[in-house]
C-alpha cells in the first residue's frame, strides 16, 4: 500500500479534509504531520516548519507529500519534499487572491508534481502557467464540499452579523469594528466575531468552533462579513449573503452571493445593508 504525508498546522483546516482523508485511507496508508504551532513571523516560523517537517521524514519512505491552500506553512513543508524528491500533490492551486498567498501558491505550484483545482478558471491558469494538462485537474473545493455536507442545525436566535476577519498590513481593522458598533448598540441584532490569524503580528479577537458549528453559525447569519476565504468558498454553497472586506481576498473569483468592498467604513456599511436586503440560492462556482 502507498504511504500518503498530509502536513495540517490548524486543526479547522485539518477538520474539514475528513472527507478527503477518509477516501483516501480506502486506497493510501496516511500520516497526518501536526508540528506545535509557532507565534513567531511567518519568515521564523517557516525556519521551524522546514527543520521539524525534515526531521520527521527521516526513515520514512512516503509516495506522496499532499498539501493544501496557500498558508505560509505549506510552502516550507514542500521545500523540504522537494528537496528529498518526494513526490507533491497540491490542492487549490491556481486561485489569485492577495497580500502573500499569491507568492506562496504559486511557488507551491511550481513545486508541486500533480495539482487539483478549486475551479475552471484557476485550472487554465495553471496549465498557461506551464503545468502539463495531463496533471492538473479541475476538482472543486473541498471546503464546500464539506460544507455542503454538514447537517443543518440552528445555532442562534434572531438575526445576526457573522465577521470572520484576519488582520494584514496596510489595512485598520478599526473601520469593520465602527461598522459593527452600529449593530452592538441595536437590541434586534447580534454579532458572532471569529477569531483571526496573527500572521502580521495583530490578531482579530474572537472565538473558535468546531468546523460544523462553524459553517452552522455561517449558514444562519442574515450577512458574513470579513476577508476569510471561507466567505468566498463555503458560504457560496450555503447562500449566505457576504461582505468581502480589503485587499486579502481581492482577485478571488467571487459567486453571486459576495459583494467586495474596501476596508472604509462607509463602504462596509452600505454593502452590509445592501446585502442585507439579499437572497440567494446556492452557488457552485467551486
Amino acid at each position: 500500500m502507498k504511504k500518503l504525508c498530509f502536513p495540517a498546522t490548524a486543526r479547522p483546516h485539518l477538520a474539514r479534509q475528513q472527507l478527503l482523508l477518509q477516501e483516501l485511507r480506502r486506497d493510501f496508508s496516511v500520516d497526518i504531520f501536526q508540528p506545535m504551532k509557532r507565534e513567531e513571523s511567518m519568515a521564523v516560523s517557516s525556519i521551524f516548519y522546514a527543520v521539524v517537517f525534515s526531521n520527521f521524514l527521516n526513515g520514512k519512505n512516503y509516495d506522496a507529500v499532499l498539501v493544501r491552500g496557500d498558508r505560509y506553512e505549506m510552502l516550507p513543508f514542500v521545500m523540504v519534499a522537494a528537496y528529498r524528491g518526494i513526490p507533491i500533490i497540491h490542492l487549490e492551486g491556481g486561485d489569485l487572491s492577495g497580500v502573500i498567498d499569491n507568492k506562496v501558491r504559486h511557488a507551491i505550484t511550481h513545486l508541486s508534481d500533480y495539482h487539483f483545482c478549486t475551479n475552471e478558471e484557476s485550472h487554465q491558469r495553471l496549465i498557461a502557467m506551464g503545468i502539463s494538462p495531463e496533471r492538473v485537474w479541475n476538482f472543486g473545493s473541498l471546503d464546500v464540499e464539506y460544507a455542503a455536507q454538514v447537517k443543518e442545525q440552528k445555532m442562534r436566535k434572531g438575526q445576526y452579523l457573522f465577521v470572520a476577519y484576519h488582520c494584514i498590513e496596510n489595512e485598520n481593522e478599526q473601520e469593520l469594528n465602527e461598522v459593527l458598533k452600529l449593530y452592538e448598540n441595536d437590541e434586534d441584532w447580534n454579532i458572532v466575531r471569529i477569531g483571526g490569524n496573527k500572521d502580521y503580528g495583530r490578531e482579530y479577537k474572537g472565538e473558535e468552533y468546531p468546523p460544523d458549528e462553524y459553517i452552522n453559525l455561517l449558514r444562519g447569519a442574515s450577512c458574513a462579513v470579513g476577508n476569510s476565504s471561507s466567505l468566498i468558498k463555503e458560504a457560496s454553497i450555503l447562500g449566505t449573503p457576504v461582505v468581502l472586506v480589503g485587499d486579502r481576498q481581492q482577485k478571488r473569483l467571487l459567486p453571486v452571493n459576495v459583494t467586495h468592498v474596501p476596508c472604509e467604513t462607509d463602504r462596509i456599511a452600505a454593502a452590509i445593508r445592501y446585502q442585507l436586503g439579499n437572497v440567494y440560492e446556492k452557488d457552485l462556482t467551486y
